[in-house]
């Protein structure tokens, strides 16, 4: 994206701050988020960015500072994220995760002009955007699915980084069969990229294709590296909400998928009859020398 006015909803997390990176010298960005404390963070490292106190749940302020700020394109990152925190602040969540995005929709509506949307957000809250997007002729609308950002903000690597550093005797694990995908922040940015640039992209959800890893390999490779190769694994039992794998393509959007070089595109249209899932537990790296060289080429370890 060269020369745009973008808005970056949740811009003072881990993804917002790469989004700058990427954006800012070539771009006018606002960040509008409610975190005061990493705004003035940001403002001690970025300059030319504008700042906004928001909060994607009160519409009014959305409204406010896309009627002042005029963006080309908006990136929603705002979310509660945290399964457990999810669980047991339901009402919060759905406030956040769904009608916050009914707002951003909403509020470019009442907008009246041209706008990108990327929402980058799962189930109800996408078929609101696709819905949307199936009425629009001046208004792009691009949905990115992607996994666990390696050492975002409350993710798993820094919180068992924490624990070795502090000298624990054991790591907790919720299950030991269960994987996730992993994605870098910059593989993120990517991701939005590519969305943003395909021509087809309209209106369809785009799903990076990524390895994945078991929990334990993880924990026991973060631990060697860490010195404590003989740690021991406290099982403590999958949490209220909590799958074993995480589905990123299921059987049925399968059927109306394109595949490319590192990603799918999941259409309204039925491509093939052929059905396959892309699923957390079927791109495992599990050999530990294998993972902890990953883990070098994604910069988690030195």
């Amino acid at each position: 994206m060269i020369n745009k006015r973008i808005m970056i909803i949740g811009g003072t997390g881990a993804l917002g701050r790469t989004l700058i990176e990427r954006y800012n010298d070539d771009n006018s960005i606002l960040v509008f988020s409610r975190d005061e404390h990493k705004q003035v963070k940001l403002k001690n490292i970025f300059d030319g960015i504008k700042y906004q106190i928001g909060d994607v749940k009160d519409k009014d302020s959305l409204l406010q500072a896309i009627n002042e700020y005029k963006p080309n394109v908006i990136i929603n990152t705002a979310a509660l994220k945290h399964v457990p925190i999810c669980e047991e602040n339901p009402y919060e969540s759905v406030k956040t995760n769904i009608i916050g995005h009914r707002n951003l929709i909403d509020c470019i509506q009442l907008s009246n002009h041209p706008i990108n949307v990327y929402g980058m957000c799962k189930a109800i809250s996408e078929r609101l955007y696709i819905d949307y997007a199936k009425k629009q002729k001046d208004i792009k609308v691009v949905l990115c699915r992607y996994g666990n950002v390696l050492e975002s903000t409350g993710s798993v690597i820094p919180y068992f980084k924490k624990l070795l550093e502090s000298g624990v005797s054991s790591l907790p694990i919720t299950d030991e069969r269960m994987t996730r995908f992993t994605i870098t922040l910059k593989e993120s940015v990517e991701l939005i990229d590519w969305a943003y640039n395909h021509n087809e992209s309209h209106g369809v959800i785009v799903v990076p294709k990524l390895k994945s890893m078991f929990i334990t390999d993880l924990a026991k490779v973060l631990a060697k590296d860490y010195g404590h190769e003989d740690i021991d694994l406290d099982f403590i039992g999958i949490r209220s909400g909590e799958k074993l794998h995480e589905e990123m393509v299921s059987l049925e959007e399968s059927m109306r998928s394109k595949e490319y070089d590192k990603y799918f595109m999941i259409t309204d249209n039925i491509i093939n009859e052929n059905a396959w899932s892309f699923s957390s537990d079927s791109t495992v790296i599990d050999d530990h020398q294998q993972l902890r060289d990953f883990m070098i080429e994604k910069g988690v370890l030195n």
